[in-house]
């Protein structure tokens, strides 16, 4: 049988732009960025940007640029129309936002169009009314110089686009985001968010990088800054903000780079900061900086993808090794400036405590502040230490040292050590043929066996104990919960909070009582019984910044019990372990209890065993 070719076709105009939407115009984000674009273009110095839904049935951008004539917002409508390039050899050379003139004519021809323009050059303006790419109406209208632009009613003309969108609250933080990388991109530029007839925030123009970051971001984010200067290579300049040495994130979100002014996502940039902060941040951690880079346009290719995300740079080794260097120099002297204050305040401490000695025909002043006790305790400290009360004594030092730690009505107070021998014994079933040799560098507990030696990585094993407790409290079994004296206040963003709230009931199920007290504002009662009052906030937070990122994969806000349980256990460190005979014995009884006890759930080992053919070897 003989193949007929194929009829081939010109698309029609309303076909192809709406092929061409489904590239620039994937979320309501992207709408916003294209006219936030358009309007910088435009020479703007203020932009004001509204929605309402998620931006899924309404966006508004309106701004003071220069503004079109009537023939020029008509020609705007049109595909492939652009005022950034003229010649081919202009796409090497691109120093605007926008250029390719595809964004309008693709976003009108999914929604419901108006667009409101006017030159100050002209007494009126003009206003164009559009419905799924058909131009319904051209009239004047009266309006302040510039342009506005409100979209409606988003893929109205290709409703199956729809189901493929998020909820309002996660389309909304997108637009949020967005516009908050472009705020801090433009010192210059004042933006206004506004949702729902709300104010979002406000930027200013002309303030500092951090007090940018500080009103945009927060200061929880700025706090944990310092200024880059700037610097200067052949190839680029940089400047901006890093994270000090010693802090960290759970999630990369915190690396914002900005090329030329334009946020995008660069692979030299986040090598060269995962590069300069190996030393400074522990494993699966991450760092957080705000770079401001200016490059020769010629060595830029923004024409990577179609929402100009990605970026490729020409010189990406030497400017790769610039970041770096300029990076780790930043942090080095900050290291050694904190150094040089520590030793200077250390002699600073001597000399003062020389002078307020007290003279020797004076009577002696204690300088230090004594303890305020109960009563109750007070009278125990008042009694001879007897051995009849020493046990006493011990306790009620116990008790003190908890209540000044955790602020906790329950807590599990340490027993003496003759009763923690006795929990030992409970154990010995389980261990009876492993005998505790002692502690490697507070980080492996080291046991003698029959077979030879085991190591048990104290990290590894913690993990997986509260791995197999978290499992068992989702599951059914009860967790055991400390209530707070002074509960925890949480305010999240829109895109955080539909990650919290539809993990809550888990979170709930293992020990946190959580009460609602606003608009993704939340208040901790209780929290489970082996977490610390002083790491529970930031454990939360990590857990919803992974939770996010965890998104990507699951395609589902709330996370499966194995997902849910793996995001907590990984923010679970042993820093507090006191590694010894009794608290390392436990440890292993209750890891070898459990199942998979050979590993972590992150798939790290937990006992590593050297029999006693291979300690012969070694010798």
């Amino acid at each position: 049988m003989k193949k007929t070719p194929p009829e081939i076709r010109i698309l029609p105009d309303d076909v192809a732009n709406r092929i061409a939407a489904g590239e620039v115009v994937e979320r309501p984000s992207a709408v916003a960025k294209e006219l936030i674009e358009n309007a910088i273009d435009a020479g703007a110095t203020r932009i004001e940007i509204e929605f309402k839904r998620g931006g899924k049935s309404f966006i508004k951008v309106s701004d003071d640029g220069c503004g079109m004539t009537r023939q020029q917002a008509l020609t705007s409508l049109e595909p492939h129309a652009t005022s950034k390039i003229r010649a081919p050899e202009d796409l090497f050379r691109i120093s605007s936002y926008g250029f390719r003139g595809e964004a309008v004519p693709s976003i009108a021809s999914v929604s419901k169009f108006k667009i409101r323009t006017r030159p100050e050059s002209q007494t009126f303006g003009t206003e164009i009314d559009v419905y799924a790419g058909c131009v319904n109406s051209v009239r004047d209208c009266g309006m302040a110089s510039g342009t506005e632009i409100i979209v409606e009613n988003l893929f109205c003309s290709v409703p199956a686009r729809r189901k493929f969108l998020k909820s309002d609250n996660v389309e909304a933080s997108h637009i949020i985001k967005l516009c908050r990388l472009y705020a801090l991109a433009l010192p210059h530029l004042s933006i206004t968010l506004i949702e729902n007839s709300r104010v979002v925030f406000r930027s200013e123009r002309n303030v500092g990088t951090i007090e940018r970051i500080e009103r945009i971001f927060g200061g929880e984010i700025a706090g944990k800054l310092i200024e880059l200067p700037k610097a200067e290579s052949k190839y680029a300049k940089v400047c901006g903000a890093i994270l000090k040495a010693g802090e960290s994130f759970p999630t990369s979100r915190n690396i914002c780079a900005f090329v030329n002014g334009r946020p995008v996502e660069c692979k030299v940039v986040y090598s060269a900061i995962k590069e300069a902060y190996s030393q400074y941040i522990p494993k699966g951690r991450f760092a957080s900086a705000f770079l401001f880079i200016e490059l020769d346009p010629e060595t830029v290719d923004v024409n990577v993808h179609p929402q100009k995300r990605e970026v490729r740079l020409k010189n990406e080794f030497e400017i790769r090794d610039f970041l770096f260097e300029t990076i780790l120099a930043e942090l080095k002297s900050q290291a050694s400036a904190r150094s040089l204050q520590t030793s200077e305040n250390s002699v600073q401490t001597a000399i003062d405590v020389d002078d307020i000695q007290p003279k020797k025909e004076s009577p002696k002043i204690s300088i230090l502040p004594k303890p305020a006790f109960t009563p109750q305790t007070t009278q125990a400290f008042t009694k001879s230490t007897s051995p009849a009360n020493a046990e006493k004594i011990a306790e009620d030092k116990v008790l003190l040292k908890n209540e000044v730690e955790q602020p906790v009505e329950q807590k599990t107070i340490s027993k003496p050590v003759q009763q923690q021998k006795e929990k030992v014994s409970q154990t010995s079933a389980i261990v009876a043929n492993w005998k505790y040799i002692g502690c490697l560098k507070k980080r492996y507990a080291i046991f003698e066996t029959a077979k030879g030696l085991v190591l048990m990585s104290i990290s590894s094993a913690i993990k997986r104990v509260r791995y197999e407790e978290i499992l068992h409290a989702l599951r059914g079994s009860n967790a055991i919960s400390q209530t707070l004296l002074v509960p925890i206040s949480l305010k999240f963003e829109r895109g955080d909070d539909e990650y919290f709230s539809a993990n809550r009931k888990a979170f709930e199920t293992c020990g946190f009582q959580i009460e609602d007290f606003g608009k993704a504002f939340y208040r901790i009662l209780a929290i489970p019984a082996w977490l610390k009052y002083a790491n529970a906030e930031n454990f939360i937070r990590d857990f919803v910044e992974i939770a996010r990122e965890e998104n990507k994969t699951l395609k589902k806000s709330g996370m499966s019990d194995e997902s849910f349980a793996k995001a907590l256990v990984e923010r679970i460190g042993s820093a507090s372990f006191d590694c010894n005979e009794v608290s390392a014995t436990e440890l292993l009884a209750r890891l070898l209890s459990g199942d998979n006890h050979m590993t972590s759930p992150t798939g790290s080992l937990t006992l590593k065993e050297i029999s006693d053919s291979e300690l012969a070897r070694f010798f």
